[in-house]
């Protein structure tokens, strides 16, 4: 047997989970491992995962930042579900149970065709023909008259659900409109004939009439409910299915004598206009006001030449998109039955904002605008206050190039803030389609900056890295320049370098001996007749061959000790007891 979870509250109020091939299902925000995506900014990557054990179903929580719960009770440890539980996770609130919903709602349907009485009236075949096409079983349907789907028709029969909206995996009716949302509405026929429509939390709401909805309303026939700029009739048929009935049927007939009758008045009538005698004062009085108007007329038309117009009919969704031709990430949807503009998408700044709608506004043919474009630089300013919060992300910070196209950059010291930096947006920044993560870590980076120093047999030049900026200081021989330098084409060549600082001091090999006495001290030496064998430098026992530090001994004096490293001599001068 299947279980299943039924959303009934949240955004995703409708879906249905349905536990049945596998033993494991994981449910998060990531659609690489996860049975079935929650498209919730709530809900983590991977937040729950169930199990079907031989006890039944067990629940287990993933998330640490927004633990799931199951009867308002956090789960702390696997937990068995029962039939009727309410499981909370993210913004959503599903229903566990053991039963299909799909073979509840056909046997409430059957249960209600049975409990239907019989009808004692059957319109004919003629008054059927003036029934919607393929809607004749229902006894409302609904007609879109404007938006995308314009033209569409929907039955609804008697004790279903609808829900509407634009996401095809969990609505009955769909409308290819932005401007509604993933589960717009719901409509309910009863039994009693009656239809009532309830908003399902959608962002543009509902309509009916121009009224905006609060709570489940009833619908009555001929409403016009809107969902964005698509708008639909609600019809219901029988109504629409009135015997009509010819004004004349009740009427009498007039008798043959009374027709004559009216025959002979009408003679009479038109006889006796020819006799009228019309006064003179009034034939002067008309004759004057056509003169007027005449004279009115010819005035009017002289203001005009005599060229032909012509009239040309825009179109006025070319004439939108040429509008926006300048904002390339932004969406629209126009419906021209009542002049309301739907827009979605990314601008860079709010001047690009104004200046968009501003261009908009000067069409006249639009007469109200839904604005739904997010301003990016409201964005970046918002999370990099975020950011400052944290001591160890105060180097990173979130710009963009491109309008909807958001770049994360930055440093910081070491993987443990970069893993917590990461599930922290993860959880917080609503566009991580768009986001393109740059930050760089510095440890890291530094152990790559030392690798390619070691490489290249630099090892006596040191580095400093702060904030993408590499410092470089020491001595190189001078025979060694080219080498250097490209060493330090391929340094500002690794990512996360953005400035490479040059202080090396270029020597020739044969310009003199660098004198490190005060940093080694001799405590000790050996000879072998007049010539030194062995010294003791720092603790350490070397001949000549021996490896200080990475400086090789050269020659050993009575007072000196010679050493040399990438052609550099360095030396090292002691009091011989």
């Amino acid at each position: 047997m299947a279980g299943y979870l039924v959303a009934e509250e949240g955004p995703l109020a409708g879906l249905v989970i349905r536990f049945e091939e596998g033993s494991e299902w994981i449910l998060g925000r990531d659609p690489d491992v996860s049975y079935q995506v929650l498209e919730d900014p709530m809900v983590s990557r991977k937040h729950v995962i169930c199990r079907l054990t031989d006890d039944g179903y067990i629940l287990e929580n993933l998330s640490a930042v927004n633990p799931a719960s199951i009867n308002g009770k956090p789960i702390d440890t696997s937990m068995l579900l029962q039939e009727g539980d309410t499981v909370q996770i993210g913004n959503v609130f599903f229903h566990f149970t053991l039963k299909d919903p799909i073979d509840k709602v056909v046997k409430e349907k059957k249960e209600t065709a049975m409990s239907d009485s019989p009808t004692i009236y059957e319109e004919s075949d003629d008054l059927g023909a003036l029934a919607f096409s393929g809607m004749a079983d229902s006894r409302w349907i609904i007609k879109v008259i404007s938006g995308p789907n314009a033209g569409a028709e929907f039955g609804i029969p008697e004790g279903s659900t609808f829900i509407i909206g634009k996401d095809p995996s969990t609505c009955d009716i769909l409308f290819q409109d932005l401007s509604v949302s993933r589960q717009h509405a719901k409509i309910t026929a009863k039994v009693d004939g009656t239809v009532t429509i309830e908003d399902l939390g959608s962002l543009n709401k509902v309509l009916i009439n121009g009224q905006e909805i609060a709570a489940p309303t009833q619908l009555h026939t001929q409403d016009l409910i809107a969902l964005g700029t698509t708008s639909f009739l609600a019809i219901d048929q029988q109504q629409t299915r009135e015997t009509i009935v010819s004004p004349s049927a009740g009427m009498e007939y007039p008798a043959p004598h009374k027709e004559k009758e009216a025959e002979e008045v009408e003679e009479i009538t038109k006889k006796n206009w020819k006799k009228m005698v019309i006064p003179t004062r009034h034939l002067v009085l008309a004759g004057i006001f056509a003169i007027l108007l005449i004279l009115g007329l010819g005035s009017v038309f002289s203001l005009f030449k005599s060229e032909s117009i012509t009239l040309t009919m825009g179109n006025e969704t070319q004439e939108v998109a040429k509008a926006l031709k300048n904002f390339p990430e932004v969406e629209f949807s126009f419906n021209p039955a009542n002049g309301k503009l739907f827009i979605l998408g990314h601008v860079m700044t709010e001047v690009d904002q104004q200046e968009m709608i501003y261009l908009l506004k000067s069409l006249g043919f639009i007469h109200s605008i839904e604005d739904n474009v997010i301003i990016d630089e409201l964005v970046w300013e918002n999370t990099n206050a975020l950011l400052m919060k944290n001591a160890a992300w105060r180097g990173v910070n979130l710009t963009s190039i491109i309008p909807g196209h958001f770049v994360l950059r930055g440093y910081v010291q070491n993987l443990e803030d970069s893993s917590k930096l990461a599930e922290y947006i993860n959880i917080n920044f609503p566009y991580l389609d768009r986001l393109d993560n740059q930050v760089v870590v510095e440890n890291t980076l530094e152990a790559q900056i030392q690798g390619i120093l070691t490489q290249n047999q630099f090892g006596n030049v040191t580095f400093q890295f702060s904030n993408g900026e590499v410092v470089l200081a020491g001595r190189v021989p001078s025979n060694q320049e080219s080498k250097y330098n490209d060493m330090i084409a391929d340094l500002k060549k690794v990512t996360g370098v953005r400035l490479v600082k040059n202080f090396v001091v270029l020597s020739k090999p044969t310009s003199g001996i660098v004198d490190i006495s005060s940093k080694y001290k001799i405590t000790g030496s050996s000879k072998y007749g007049k010539v030194n064998q062995y010294v003791v430098i720092n603790g350490k026992i070397l001949s000549v061959g021996g490896d200080l530090d990475g400086m090789t001994i050269t020659k050993m004096e009575n007072n000196s000790i010679f050493l040399e490293k990438d052609g550099i001599k360095y030396r090292i001068n002691y009091n011989q007891p």
